[in-house]
């Protein structure tokens, strides 16, 4: 049987297209990816699974020793596509002796606070910033910061248990809600829970991601996306356009290339986040040595025609670069579905406004009964919509389409009765 291409967190959700450009890089070679249930419905789109979790290097080695005592077949490359797989991938590249980013690279892209510090020691602009294990050290060094601040989880993803703190006041509670978190994950990032974070609060209003690809030695952008935020003192992304109008900002696409050269990232496609003012100042939030989710990468490809997991796997494969300056066909946007709090007691799903033509394809993830929770974190969404703009054209250096914001609250009020 042939070696595989292994994609560590394929079946996740919104990263269904990491396995149309596997595929493509692979150019005939199996794809796997790893899964902690047989009955994971996208299993069954992949040539075979390793059964483990995706957070934990050893399991999975093991699996794949075992699938190869089995088979004969092991490991070609091993590709992560979210947080939680960035070290276990490294990890289970290294004992196969296959390309990985270096360690160091990778747990300074786990942990914030070990990040920021490289950043800060080479120049590139980021918030304030302290790392904290207790309340008590939170609450003496809250002393030294301006308020707001905000506290964050320092190995966790998806805005989970980032939380803004507006007065001094607030400090002790709205850590407990950080810490709880963190720990309703049950260990699922197989990372430590008592290490936390504390930042300086930037007050811009754009807030953008670089899609920062490496490949053959190069490292290059692939495309600038425009983020959308829902209400503070949470930081949960409700939106994201591509192209961003901050797509030709110069001094941006340097931070992005030089914040992936200071963490020493060599493959793959890298996501970079920062804050640009009304000024044109930037602030680097944070980068991680995976691709982007929320569909992010699925709007580059609308837009670009290009799926940059394909680029993103053929890294790992030791592929040379062959890309062109790529040239926007419209606009794309992705816009995640809140209902009001309550219990769901209608879903209609067939309601006219999903057959616009804008609309590309809609995922309904909420259903008759299920209680709507607030807004914490990417897990309280009600489902996402995806948006396709092909004669449009992006305002370069303007303000940030809302558009699929807009229509999302339509939808919203449309399909969701809730109690």
């Amino acid at each position: 049987m042939e070696d595989y291409v292994l994609i560590i967190g394929a079946d996740v959700s919104l990263r269904e297209r990491s396995l149309a450009g596997a595929l493509r890089a692979a150019s005939g070679r199996p794809v796997f990816t790893v899964s902690l249930h047989k009955e994971a419905p996208g299993l069954r789109y992949f040539d075979g699974s390793l059964y483990s979790d995706i957070a934990d290097h050893d399991t999975i080695i093991a699996a794949a020793e075992e699938h190869a005592r089995r088979t004969g077949a092991k490991p070609f490359a091993v590709v992560p596509t979210n947080d939680f797989t960035v070290t276990s991938a490294a990890l289970v590249a290294r004992h196969f002796s296959l390309p990985h980013n270096p360690l160091r690279s990778v747990e300074l892209c786990r942990d914030k606070l070990a990040m920021k510090q490289a950043f800060a020691n080479a120049g590139v602009p980021v918030p304030k910033f302290a790392g904290f294990t207790s309340y008590a050290e939170l609450e003496q060094l809250a002393g030294e910061f301006a308020f707001p601040v905000v506290i964050k989880p320092r190995q966790m993803a998806g805005s989970l248990g980032v939380i803004k703190v507006d007065r001094a006041e607030d400090l002790a509670d709205i850590y407990e809600r950080s810490v709880a978190a963190v720990e309703s994950l049950s260990g699922q990032a197989n990372s430590p829970e008592d290490l936390f974070q504390i930042e300086e609060y930037i007050d811009y209003p754009y807030e953008v991601s670089v899609e920062v690809a490496h490949l053959g030695g190069e490292r290059f952008v692939l495309a600038v996306t425009d983020k959308q935020l829902g209400e503070e003192p949470y930081f949960v992304e409700l939106g994201h356009v591509v192209p961003s109008v901050h797509t030709a900002n110069a001094a941006l696409i340097d931070w992005a290339l030089r914040a992936c050269e200071v963490l020493g990232i060599e493959y793959g496609v890298a996501h970079f986040e920062a804050k640009v003012g009304v000024d044109g100042d930037i602030r680097v939030i944070e980068v991680a040595a995976r691709t982007g989710g929320d569909s992010i990468l699925d709007l580059v490809e609308d837009v670009y025609g290009v799926n940059p997991y394909e680029l993103h796997v053929r890294s790992y494969l030791g592929q040379e670069a062959d890309h062109e300056k790529l040239t926007p066909r419209g606009i794309a946007a992705v816009a995640f579905l809140k209902a009001p709090s309550g219990t769901l007691t209608e879903v209609r799903k067939s309601a006219g406004i999903l057959n616009s033509p804008d609309i590309k394809f809609y995922s309904i993830t909420a259903q008759v009964g299920d209680r709507v929770l607030p807004l914490t974190s990417w897990r309280e969404r009600e489902g996402f919509v995806r948006f396709t703009w092909p004669d449009r054209e992006v305002a370069y250096g303007g303000e940030p389409l809302t558009d699929n914001l807009v229509q999302a609250r339509e939808i919203v009020a449309e399909i969701f009765a809730v109690d």
